[in-house]
């Protein structure tokens, strides 16, 4: 199923199957789709991972403390032993954006060495015993999954974990508006993936409202994306880095000009993102969510054929 909560379906088993179901594809990536592409199985093994933890941070109310604990460094470790396997095959679609949308303003032979540089360092393959262990890291994990102390259901269960998440990223957007620093525009971009996923998680119940503003926080949190990604590229740059015989600092000013692009849009956009105070939020939330739950419990109307066909004399 969907990487969402059914509207007619308690909390507590709605947490439980996104979660067996979110590590049973990262389990699968890693165990059936690594030998055919190792890079796209990572990649959705990884993401995965980061919607479990996700609905962990949002379970905080339903999940016992000791488990969410457990879970989370679990999640953590087996993200860790995936981490940087990918890298030079991001930093390469990276470069080959920036090319296609600056074309013709640098010699194309500028890219063209940088992209060898690169190319010539994704020749490694990820570690097949790094990812051996994350899959009996995530295969434990699983198997307790079915025995997690559920002690809270309903709103209450799910409160406190949106409101931190829609606390700690406005936070964040505070201090990446006050200083762009790679740091504190990575540090948002992880906050507004947690609250793209869980407004996504309950938007089935919230309505169209809540959903167009999962919307906006994924179109958020893929320009900090695009973002990071290219600051993760000028390093690279860097002369002791990477020296290639071309002209790099035409590149990186490139790169410069593209960032202040997303970094403005994305500023804009979290005004937006964030208006309301962590009240407000909050109450705006939990009456979504209440209505949303009335509506998908109350009896519907029969479709008029259906009507027509029950109510019917039957002929003679």
């Amino acid at each position: 199923m969907a990487y969402k909560f059914d509207a007619k379906e308690p909390v507590r088993a709605e947490v439980v199957r996104c979660a067996a179901e979110q590590l049973d594809r990262a389990i699968s990536e890693l165990s059936e789709r690594i030998n055919d592409d190792p890079v796209g199985a990572v990649h959705n093994a990884r993401k995965a991972i980061k919607k479990e933890r996700s609905l962990l941070r949002l379970a905080r109310g339903v999940i016992a403390s000791e488990d969410r604990r457990r879970e989370n460094a679990a999640l953590r470790e087996a993200a860790r032993e995936l981490s940087g396997t990918r890298d030079a095959d991001v930093m390469t679609a990276t470069l080959d954006d920036l090319a296609d949308r600056f074309a013709g303003q640098v010699p194309a032979k500028a890219f063209d060495a940088i992209r060898a540089q690169l190319r010539s360092r994704s020749e490694h393959r990820p570690d097949s015993a790094l990812q051996a262990r994350a899959v009996q890291e995530l295969g434990a994990l699983r198997v307790r999954v079915d025995d997690w102390k559920l002690v809270r259901g309903g709103w209450k269960g799910i409160e406190s974990g949106l409101l931190h998440s829609y606390t700690g990223g406005r936070k964040a957007f505070a201090r990446a508006r006050g200083e762009r620093s790679v740091e504190n525009l990575h540090a948002w971009r992880k906050r507004v993936k947690d609250l793209w996923y869980q407004q996504r998680l309950l938007s089935p119940t919230c309505g169209p409202g809540v959903r167009g503003q999962a919307k906006d926080a994924h179109r958020l949190a893929d320009l900090l994306g695009d973002d990071h990604d290219l600051a993760l590229l000028r390093e690279e740059l860097a002369p002791n880095t990477m020296p290639v015989p071309v002209d790099v600092h035409a590149v990186v000013e490139l790169i410069d000009h593209r960032r202040d692009e997303l970094q403005t849009e994305a500023i804009a956009l979290g005004e937006r993102v964030y208006a309301d105070c962590p009240k407000s939020f909050r109450r705006r939330m939990r009456w979504s969510w209440r209505a949303g739950r009335v509506l998908a419990e109350a009896p519907q109307e029969g479709h008029p054929v259906e009507l027509a066909a029950a109510t019917r004399t039957p002929s003679a």
